[in-house]
């Protein structure tokens, strides 16, 4: 009896702190924490987003090569984004990524915004996740979910 209490116990903080973890602010003026993923501990595209590029788990051990892979969604291509773009934003990316330092990342993506993505009627945001926080990713909204937003 006392190891099927121990593993209910076992299953229920399990359970909760997988809940606890979806916690992640969405809207156009978050700018501090974990921010415009799925998930608060492991990221991913919300919902509501078309597109979506990550560093990964444990990116601090990986070349730069195997940071931001993740494949140009249907919907992206639906708004005019080629995999040549799709491939040119990976880049731009991996170019800017650091370890530390978030100022180039979001300097990067604004200049996405400017370069290709106000011209498929898209937003691209910077976006945190990580037990801690720090581990970076772009979300791509259509500036129709965008403007649905809260601010």
């Amino acid at each position: 009896m006392k190891k099927l209490h121990i593993v209910l116990l076992f299953l229920g903080v399990l359970i909760s702190s997988l809940s606890f973890a979806q916690n992640v602010k969405q809207n156009k003026s978050a700018n501090w924490g974990n921010r415009h993923v799925k998930s608060s501990s492991k990221g991913g595209k919300p919902d509501n987003a078309v597109g979506y590029l990550s560093e990964g788990n444990l990116a601090a051990f990986s070349d730069k090569d195997s940071l931001f892979l993740e494949d140009l969604t249907p919907d992206l291509e639906d708004l005019g984004i080629t995999t040549s773009e799709w491939e040119s934003i990976q880049n731009k990316l991996r170019t800017c990524w650091t370890l530390t330092k978030k100022a180039a990342f979001k300097k990067a993506i604004d200049e996405l915004n400017n370069e290709i993505f106000s011209n498929h009627n898209c937003v691209a945001v910077y976006a945190e996740y990580g037990g801690k926080g720090g581990q970076k990713a772009m979300t791509v909204y259509s500036k129709e979910a965008w403007n649905l937003l809260p601010n």
